[in-house]
């Protein structure tokens, strides 16, 4: 008896990209956002190590004391607008995965490009002290492994593993 072809992904968006992308990334987000709510020098002072093995002791100025709270609330409003966005794709586009992929790909593909700036930029920042990885704060260790957990399932996304992609899957829809 010859095997069956299993069936072609029917979504765009299946439980396990929108766990990851629906959910997990806008908790990330908003634990970060409220991180530096609360304790905005902290926030700032673990971004990197300091090369005199510590940050200075003074406050912050208001100027960057300001910039960490914008770039804070720009960090919850990306979660947010994950959550919103691919909640409404999967709740209203679910019978037209064409389209859903398109605004799926709209949101993940500039997140995709933010994903490898941040962490080059990490990367970067770290200077001769990227190698001293006991040397790295926690915050640093969480940058790069929540960095990674996002940046390779957004790859594979958009390699079309386990999804549905309207050139390889619509097309065998549009024969029958």
């Amino acid at each position: 008896m010859p095997r069956s072809r299993p069936s072609p992904p029917t979504t765009a968006l299946p439980w396990y990209y929108w766990v990851i992308f629906g959910l997990y990334e806008p908790l990330l987000a908003m634990c970060g956002f409220l991180g530096a709510m609360v304790d905005p020098k902290k926030a700032h002072d673990a971004q990197a190590p300091w090369p005199s093995g510590g940050a200075p002791e003074a406050p912050l100025s208001k100027a960057t004391q300001v910039t960490m709270l914008q770039l804070a609330h720009v960090v919850g409003l990306l979660g947010l607008i994950n959550f919103f966005v691919l909640g409404a794709a999967r709740k209203y586009l679910f019978a037209h995965p064409a389209l859903q992929e398109k605004i799926v790909c709209a949101l993940l593909t500039p997140l995709l490009i933010a994903d490898i700036v941040h962490l080059t930029i990490t990367w970067w920042a770290l200077g001769d002290s990227r190698w001293s990885f006991w040397e790295w704060s926690g915050l640093l260790w969480i940058t790069f492994l929540t960095g990674f957990s996002l940046l390779v399932p957004r790859i594979a996304w958009h390699m079309g593993i386990g999804r549905y992609v309207d050139r390889r899957d619509g097309q065998a829809s549009r024969k029958i």
